[in-house]
């Protein structure tokens, strides 16, 4: 019985995705190679990445499906994002963004990924965990509050300095903010008792709302309100929850500033080109000059867009590579949601369900937000685009995210391998 099980693990492994593997890896070698080669000195950072992404990806992909049996396409995937902004880091970033920072977040990444998997497997007495992890994202949120650690960066007190270091709690509290609500709707259809659940989101996004963080809260708000209809299907009170938070919108817009500023620049950048609409306005440049093949590597003037390397990194992507290249992008973040959904409806537990679709909601919404703002469909909202940005904190939390998604898939497959094996016993 262990070795038929043992065989089933394995054929669980052995999906179809040397394809999609072999192809994610020439596409980081040959990126590589052309910003190694761009100029008559060759560029030696870049030829090591060359050699170095691909290598990583096939070993990490080749290590995590040996022990366990994850959804190897979404491992690909997610693999691809983080080389794609490391390789947009090496053609256009200055002396302060550098690629090999980026590639160190990304090895610290990796190491949260494979942490959030044994995570995932480890614990099954998550109601006991519950208040001990609302205490613990509560505190995380207020700590820029903090005097002496605090910082205000880009109209916002949502960072922490430690150390030498800057932290956002904000994106580390993301995965964390989702198993709590995860925890505290699990097998709770009626609403009197998602009420605690409800409570904690509703204290976070007033939180995140005193920092600026006005992005964060929109995020947290609304993976809230999507995750109470998938475990309640109660439309009525998630309809008037959206009615809630489109009120709150409105009054924000009234009595704040800077809500106001934002959306005025939304509006019409042009009207302010030289001063706040300057990176809107760059942006669109940026995108309409690209095409649909791009200026090509190392072409182009990307970084005349301000933070070309965060919150607008999708129109540099856009500028350089194309159109198409940047549809494929959205299409491999498509995918990623679309595995995760159905990673969530395999699993066999309410709360391992609900952990695996809020991660894949707030994946989706956060990439919606910041593509959006980048294009002008939506008013900037200062998040970053998932795994591709510059940056630690998005980077680390979003791997983490992705490796509790992995270590469920895992999970489910083991739970189909069992189902396998006692169909057989009962036919023999």
């Amino acid at each position: 019985m262990n070795n038929k099980l043992d065989k089933m693990k394995r054929a669980l492994r052995r999906s179809n995705t040397r394809l999609l593997l072999t192809a994610v890896m020439a596409f980081q070698a040959l990126t590589q190679a052309l910003i190694a080669f761009q100029d008559r000195a060759v560029n030696p950072q870049a030829l090591i990445l060359a050699v170095a992404l691909p290598l990583v990806t096939m070993l990490v992909t080749n290590l995590m499906g040996r022990l366990w049996p994850v959804d190897r396409a979404i491992l690909i995937m997610v693999l691809f994002l983080c080389s794609l902004g490391i390789i947009t880091l090496q053609d256009i970033a200055r002396a302060d963004v550098t690629p090999r920072t980026q590639a160190i977040y990304a090895g610290a990444g990796l190491v949260a990924m494979f942490t959030g998997a044994t995570f995932i497997r480890a614990f099954r007495s998550w109601k006991k965990l519950l208040p001990l992890m609302m205490g613990l994202c509560l505190i995380a949120l207020l700590t820029p509050w903090t005097p002496g650690i605090g910082i205000y960066k880009y109209g916002a007190r949502n960072w922490v300095g430690l150390g030498g270091f800057s932290v956002q709690p904000s994106e580390f509290m993301k995965p964390v903010m989702i198993l709590c609500l995860a925890a505290g709707f699990a097998n709770r259809p009626r609403f009197l008792k998602c009420l605690p659940a409800i409570g904690f989101a509703a204290a976070c996004c007033a939180v995140l709302l005193s920092e600026k963080d006005l992005g964060a809260v929109l995020l947290y708000f609304l993976t809230t309100v999507f995750m109470y209809y998938a475990a309640t299907s109660n439309a009525f009170i998630t309809l008037s929850g959206l009615g809630m938070g489109g009120a709150a919108a409105v009054i924000a817009y009234r009595f704040l500033p800077y809500v106001r500023d934002r959306v005025a620049i939304w509006r019409n950048p042009w009207s302010d080109y030289d001063g706040a609409g300057y990176q809107l306005v760059q942006s669109l440049i940026a995108i309409g000059s690209g095409g649909l093949f791009g200026m090509g590597v190392g072409l182009g003037s990307p970084r005349k867009i301000p933070l070309y390397h965060s919150d607008f990194i999708f129109a540099s992507i856009t500028e350089e590579f194309g159109l198409i290249l940047a549809i494929g992008l959205l299409a491999v973040y498509v995918m990623i949601i679309l595995r995760g959904l159905i990673v969530a409806f395999n699993a066999r537990t309410s709360f391992h369900s609900l952990a695996a679709f809020g991660l894949v909601i707030m994946l989706g919404l956060q990439t919606m937000l910041i593509v959006g703002g980048n294009t002008k469909l939506l008013p900037l909202t200062g998040v970053t685009l998932p795994l591709v940005c510059y940056g630690g904190s998005s980077l680390i939390s979003t791997f983490f995210s992705m490796g509790i998604l992995l270590g469920i898939s895992s999970m489910n497959a083991l739970d189909e391998a069992r189902d396998i094996e006692q169909l057989e016993l009962r036919e023999d």
